[in-house]
């Protein structure tokens, strides 16, 4: 049966804002950087046995996608030590927006678990809509509250789709080849993105596998709750819920990471991101939103980006509602993380360090 594609594969990278003192999300394990970097040599060495193999027999086919693949693994490693100190200082906290085609039907219609996550989301949205006061807009306020204390990290890793777009072949098939483009504006400083995807990937796949298995370990505390009448079990509703989360986004980040090893993200800038980060810079004075139609927000005075600029990318780029929400949920999270940076530095000139790697843990 035929699919039907629409909307390209390709990542829209958001630099956000500069952290003062550095980021406040957990840095990537030495221990995954040092266990990384032996399967990316074994992929090199594995590349280099298999182009030597296939030069004395007649598959070039399999030794082409196989130097394919050592070449990208390589350069993205090369890229990795050679931008680390500049990550570290420079880089900004990133949102990356993956795209991916609509995979539809031959007849049109939205598979069956599409349409299953539709009818979910419209009977959770059905509930911010009951009267005030009453239980379904009461768990609806507080679901919301919640969410929006979720890592944008996680909403944009979970958002993506294994195989769809290009699928990863299996040991011993012949690999599909696209380019994927990795959208990012130019003239701001930012040091290559690639290779901070790469070690942000590194981090994000042990890092959700583990939160996974502890949310499944501590569903059975909350069975208790279901002998409460009426009232559904939502703290186990919660709990799988985040669970899933955490799967989703580690699905999520495998599937992204073996693309980007495969070679096929490339780093393209552009001149559309160029042109909406230019209006940013004389629309925001000292962190507050001075365009006409702005929302009036108060952002951290470093942001390089605000939410007065969500609708010119939503139009740029056919950002549907709920990658629309995951940008403002992005920009407001980097706002905050930004100003408690800031905190943090102050508490340290001040001499009060033990205040401030309180806080620091706090934030992680």
């Amino acid at each position: 049966m035929s699919t039907k594609l629409s909307r390209p594969f390709r990542i829209i990278a958001l630099p956000l804002v500069r952290i003062p003192h550095g980021p406040l999300r957990v840095a990537p394990r030495a221990a995954a950087a040092g266990q990384q970097a032996p399967a990316t040599s074994a992929v090199a060495s594995a590349g280099a046995s298999s182009s030597s193999a296939s030069s004395s027999s007649s598959s070039t086919s399999t030794a082409s996608s196989s130097l394919d693949q050592t070449a990208a693994s390589t350069a993205i490693e090369s890229a990795d030590a050679s931008s680390a100190d500049s990550t570290t200082t420079n880089a900004p906290l990133v949102l990356y927006q993956v795209q991916q085609p609509d995979r539809a039907t031959a007849d049109g219609q939205a598979s069956i678990v599409t349409r299953a996550l539709t009818k979910a989301s419209d009977l959770w949205l059905g509930f911010g809509e009951k009267d005030k006061g009453t239980w379904q807009r009461k768990v609806f306020e507080r679901g919301e509250k919640l969410m929006d204390r979720i890592e944008y990290e996680e909403w944009a890793l979970k958002s993506i789709h294994e195989d769809q777009g290009v699928k990863i072949a299996k040991k011993g098939e012949e690999q599909e080849r696209i380019e994927i483009s990795l959208l990012r504006p130019a003239g701001l400083g930012v040091p290559p993105l690639l290779p901070k995807l790469h070690r942000a990937l590194i981090h994000r796949i042990p890092h959700h596998r583990k939160m996974m298995i502890r949310f499944l370990v501590f569903s059975p505390i909350t069975w208790p709750f279901a002998i409460i009448p009426v009232i559904p079990n939502f703290p186990l509703f919660y709990v799988l819920w985040r669970a899933w989360s955490h799967y989703k986004a580690w699905r999520g980040a495998t599937y992204l990471e073996a693309v980007l090893k495969a070679g096929m993200i490339t780093e393209k800038e552009s001149s559309t991101l160029d042109n909406i980060y230019a209006h940013h810079r004389a629309d925001v004075k000292d962190g507050k939103i001075i365009k006409e139609g702005g929302d009036g927000a108060d952002f951290y005075p470093g942001m390089m980006i605000t939410t007065a600029e969500v609708p010119d990318l939503k139009k740029a780029f056919d950002l549907r509602p709920a990658e629309v929400v995951d940008v403002e949920r992005a920009i407001e999270q980097a706002s905050h993380r930004a100003r408690d940076g800031a905190k943090v530095l102050q508490l340290k000139a001040e001499g009060k360090s033990e205040k401030a790697e309180l806080k620091f843990k706090k934030e992680e």
